[in-house]
């Protein structure tokens, strides 16, 4: 007996005290989405490999509608550093048929992708129409279950020719992004000046007629006005013939300088009003500061309507 043990420690003396071993189960075949190869995307099952390295990309994927071949060989040549360093078991495939389908998306699609987008904002019952999308030919995006999504460009609410970005992703990651520009046309109704505004003026209808027009065929960036500005005052002089916009009018000033203004106050049950003289212009829901009458405290009050204030805390 005592030999024996003599002999089996002489012999595990010979012996590595531990082997280490990566094994490695390879597909045969895989489809890619995404632009990039991992490892595990060509991997089964493994043994003795972290998740980082089953994450590190090792190979661009094939071009869509295209497809790769991967042997062992090949895999191991591009295999993480950390793998390299240990001896690799390979079980399953001898090779990997890496393989990215591809289908066809057409100018119409584009074209109803960007119709869509444009519909989501713009206000409800708009007559609005896609011209024409020049220079654009069928291009290919991954089959699947694939989401697309539609940037406009800055200004394209109110230009003829405008720009889009429309950005294909699969599984949260964006794989394919088209640049466009496309020609449309958006035709609303809009206020036009029919009997001259002067600056300051209150807004009327009746100095008004509501006329249909290509909104994008009016210069500048502001929107026409889409409701009336019932209560707001003009800007500044407004000629017959203009088309009313978003800077065309001002709210009222309630409140003047210096006027004596009612200060209220209604708090727990307590209601006080007090006399007071503005020390700012202020218009509605505007904070200014007030001087008491009596006191002459300075305080801080909201306009609500005109010279009508309250206690602002």
């Amino acid at each position: 007996m005592r030999n024996f043990v003599i002999l089996l420690a002489s012999v595990c003396s010979f012996l590595p005290l531990q082997i280490h071993a990566v094994v490695l189960e390879l597909r045969s075949q895989q489809t890619a989405v995404g632009d990039s190869i991992t490892l595990n995307d060509v991997i089964q099952s493994s043994q003795g490999v972290t998740s980082d390295d089953l994450a590190s990309v090792i190979a661009a994927a094939p071009s869509l509608g295209k497809q790769q071949t991967w042997s062992r060989d090949q895999i191991e040549k591009v295999l993480p550093a950390t793998i390299k360093q240990e001896p690799v078991e390979w079980t399953g495939a001898t090779s990997c048929v890496i393989s990215r389908p591809a289908v066809e998306y057409s100018p119409r699609q584009v074209r109803q992708l960007i119709t869509a987008e444009l519909s989501r904002n713009l206000p409800a019952g708009s007559d609005y129409a896609i011209l024409e999308i020049p220079g654009l030919d069928t291009f290919s995006i991954p089959a699947g279950q694939i989401d697309a999504k539609v940037e406009l460009a800055a200004g394209a609410l109110r230009n003829e020719w405008a720009e889009a970005t429309l950005k294909f992703s699969a599984e949260g990651h964006e794989v394919v992004t088209q640049n466009v520009r496309f020609h449309w046309a958006y035709t609303r109704k809009v206020w036009q000046v029919s009997t001259a505004v002067g600056s300051r003026e209150a807004l009327a209808p009746s100095s008004f007629q509501e006329i249909e027009v290509n909104v994008l065929k009016i210069p500048g960036l502001l929107e026409p006005a889409t409701d009336f500005p019932e209560g707001e005052v003009a800007a500044h002089p407004l000629a017959p013939g203009k088309i009313l916009m978003e800077n065309d009018w001002v709210e009222p000033v309630l409140v003047t300088r210096n006027d004596l203004v009612t200060i209220s106050y209604d708090h727990h049950g307590i209601s006080i009003t007090v006399q007071a003289k503005a020390m700012s212009n202020g218009i509605r829901n505007q904070v200014i500061a007030v001087q008491n009458l009596t006191s002459h405290k300075i305080f801080n009050a909201r306009v609500v309507d005109e010279r009508s204030l309250v206690y602002d805390q």
